[in-house]
Protein backbone atom coordinates (compact mmCIF):
# COMPACT_ATOMS: atom_id res chain seq x y z
CA UNK A 1 0.00 0.00 0.00
CA UNK A 2 1.53 3.38 -1.35
CA UNK A 3 0.21 6.17 1.06
CA UNK A 4 0.81 9.75 0.96
CA UNK A 5 0.30 11.57 5.04
CA UNK A 6 -2.04 14.18 4.34
CA UNK A 7 -2.74 14.86 8.35
CA UNK A 8 -1.85 14.51 11.46
CA UNK A 9 -4.09 15.71 14.81
CA UNK A 10 -4.74 14.88 18.32
CA UNK A 11 -7.08 11.17 17.40
CA UNK A 12 -5.81 11.14 13.81
CA UNK A 13 -3.73 10.27 10.89
CA UNK A 14 -5.61 10.53 7.61
CA UNK A 15 -3.42 9.34 4.29
CA UNK A 16 -4.17 8.62 0.61
CA UNK A 17 -3.60 5.37 -0.39
CA UNK A 18 -2.82 6.05 -4.13
CA UNK A 19 -2.51 2.09 -5.31
CA UNK A 20 -6.46 2.14 -4.32
CA UNK A 21 -7.48 5.53 -5.21
CA UNK A 22 -9.18 6.13 -0.93
CA UNK A 23 -8.88 7.86 1.94
CA UNK A 24 -7.17 5.66 5.15
CA UNK A 25 -8.46 7.25 8.24
CA UNK A 26 -6.32 6.15 11.53
CA UNK A 27 -8.26 6.86 14.69
CA UNK A 28 -6.29 6.00 17.35
CA UNK A 29 -6.51 7.08 21.77
CA UNK A 30 -9.76 8.50 23.67
CA UNK A 31 -11.81 10.37 21.61
CA UNK A 32 -14.20 13.38 22.87
CA UNK A 33 -16.83 15.19 20.99
CA UNK A 34 -14.37 18.22 20.34
CA UNK A 35 -11.41 16.22 19.11
CA UNK A 36 -13.68 14.57 16.89
CA UNK A 37 -14.90 17.82 15.86
CA UNK A 38 -11.17 19.04 15.08
CA UNK A 39 -10.06 16.49 13.60
CA UNK A 40 -13.64 16.06 11.10
CA UNK A 41 -13.12 19.70 10.13
CA UNK A 42 -9.16 18.49 9.17
CA UNK A 43 -10.75 15.53 7.04
CA UNK A 44 -13.16 17.84 5.44
CA UNK A 45 -10.21 20.06 3.89
CA UNK A 46 -8.91 17.07 2.27
CA UNK A 47 -11.80 16.91 0.19
CA UNK A 48 -10.85 20.26 -1.38
CA UNK A 49 -8.37 18.81 -3.56
CA UNK A 50 -9.90 15.02 -4.35
CA UNK A 51 -12.97 13.60 -4.16
CA UNK A 52 -12.64 10.22 -2.50
CA UNK A 53 -15.41 7.46 -3.40
CA UNK A 54 -14.13 5.23 -0.62
CA UNK A 55 -12.80 5.37 3.02
CA UNK A 56 -10.82 3.03 4.93
CA UNK A 57 -11.78 3.96 8.73
CA UNK A 58 -9.08 2.37 10.96
CA UNK A 59 -10.44 2.19 14.85
CA UNK A 60 -8.06 -0.67 15.68
CA UNK A 61 -6.09 1.76 17.65
CA UNK A 62 -9.33 3.51 19.45
CA UNK A 63 -9.53 3.36 22.79
CA UNK A 64 -12.23 5.44 24.26
CA UNK A 65 -15.24 7.34 22.74
CA UNK A 66 -17.23 9.49 24.80
CA UNK A 67 -21.29 8.87 24.85
CA UNK A 68 -21.81 12.90 23.43
CA UNK A 69 -19.68 11.75 19.93
CA UNK A 70 -22.19 9.02 18.45
CA UNK A 71 -24.95 11.26 18.30
CA UNK A 72 -22.92 14.19 16.29
CA UNK A 73 -21.87 11.81 14.36
CA UNK A 74 -24.68 9.98 13.51
CA UNK A 75 -26.49 13.23 12.46
CA UNK A 76 -23.92 15.55 11.84
CA UNK A 77 -20.92 14.51 9.52
CA UNK A 78 -21.77 10.44 8.13
CA UNK A 79 -24.98 11.69 6.62
CA UNK A 80 -23.29 14.23 4.50
CA UNK A 81 -20.20 12.01 3.57
CA UNK A 82 -22.43 11.27 0.53
CA UNK A 83 -22.38 15.25 -0.19
CA UNK A 84 -18.76 15.05 -0.92
CA UNK A 85 -18.39 12.45 -2.81
CA UNK A 86 -18.16 9.40 -0.85
CA UNK A 87 -19.81 5.95 -1.52
CA UNK A 88 -18.28 3.32 0.20
CA UNK A 89 -16.50 3.37 4.05
CA UNK A 90 -15.14 -0.06 5.28
CA UNK A 91 -14.83 0.66 9.35
CA UNK A 92 -12.34 -1.72 10.91
CA UNK A 93 -13.87 -1.89 14.76
CA UNK A 94 -11.86 -1.51 17.77
CA UNK A 95 -11.00 -3.99 19.98
CA UNK A 96 -13.15 -2.22 22.49
CA UNK A 97 -16.41 -3.93 23.11
CA UNK A 98 -17.85 -0.32 24.10
CA UNK A 99 -15.92 1.72 21.39
CA UNK A 100 -17.46 -1.08 18.95
CA UNK A 101 -20.89 -0.59 20.15
CA UNK A 102 -20.33 3.51 19.98
CA UNK A 103 -19.88 2.75 16.48
CA UNK A 104 -22.85 0.70 15.62
CA UNK A 105 -24.90 3.10 16.68
CA UNK A 106 -23.72 5.44 14.87
CA UNK A 107 -24.31 3.64 11.55
CA UNK A 108 -27.39 2.44 12.74
CA UNK A 109 -30.11 5.19 10.99
CA UNK A 110 -27.38 5.47 7.75
CA UNK A 111 -28.35 4.68 4.56
CA UNK A 112 -25.80 6.54 2.04
CA UNK A 113 -22.83 6.09 1.84
CA UNK A 114 -22.62 2.17 2.27
CA UNK A 115 -20.82 1.53 5.32
CA UNK A 116 -19.92 -2.06 6.25
CA UNK A 117 -17.93 -2.99 9.88
CA UNK A 118 -14.89 -5.70 10.16
CA UNK A 119 -13.21 -7.35 12.87
CA UNK A 120 -10.06 -6.90 11.45
CA UNK A 121 -7.79 -4.75 8.60
CA UNK A 122 -7.64 -7.55 5.88
CA UNK A 123 -11.18 -8.26 6.08
CA UNK A 124 -12.13 -4.40 5.24
CA UNK A 125 -9.38 -4.08 2.26
CA UNK A 126 -10.39 -6.85 0.90
CA UNK A 127 -14.20 -5.62 0.85
CA UNK A 128 -13.36 -2.44 -0.03
CA UNK A 129 -10.83 -2.80 -2.96
CA UNK A 130 -13.90 -5.25 -4.56
CA UNK A 131 -17.21 -2.87 -4.15
CA UNK A 132 -18.74 -1.67 -7.30
CA UNK A 133 -19.69 1.76 -7.49
CA UNK A 134 -22.79 3.34 -8.28
CA UNK A 135 -22.90 6.45 -10.99
CA UNK A 136 -21.30 9.27 -9.79
CA UNK A 137 -22.82 11.29 -7.34
CA UNK A 138 -24.54 14.50 -8.90
CA UNK A 139 -24.87 18.04 -7.02
CA UNK A 140 -27.29 20.34 -7.28
CA UNK A 141 -26.95 21.96 -10.44
CA UNK A 142 -27.06 25.15 -8.59
CA UNK A 143 -24.11 23.40 -5.45
CA UNK A 144 -20.50 23.52 -6.70
CA UNK A 145 -18.01 20.94 -4.45
CA UNK A 146 -16.56 24.20 -3.01
CA UNK A 147 -20.37 25.37 -2.20
CA UNK A 148 -21.01 21.72 -0.35
CA UNK A 149 -17.49 21.72 1.70
CA UNK A 150 -18.45 25.58 2.66
CA UNK A 151 -21.74 24.45 4.00
CA UNK A 152 -19.84 21.21 5.97
CA UNK A 153 -17.08 23.10 7.17
CA UNK A 154 -19.46 26.18 8.50
CA UNK A 155 -21.90 23.58 10.48
CA UNK A 156 -18.97 21.73 11.84
CA UNK A 157 -17.78 25.17 13.18
CA UNK A 158 -21.20 26.12 14.47
CA UNK A 159 -21.83 22.90 16.09
CA UNK A 160 -18.27 23.32 18.05
CA UNK A 161 -19.13 26.49 19.26
CA UNK A 162 -16.30 27.85 17.80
Amino acid sequence: MEVKPLLTASNLSAYYDSDNDWLYLDWHGELTLDRLRNNCLQVVLCFLTKRYKRILNDNTNLTRVSSDVVPWLATEILPYLRLVGVEYMAWVLSPSLDVQNEAEAAIEELTMPVVALFDDMASAYDWLSGVKFKSPVMLQPSSSVAQVMSVIKNRISFLGGN
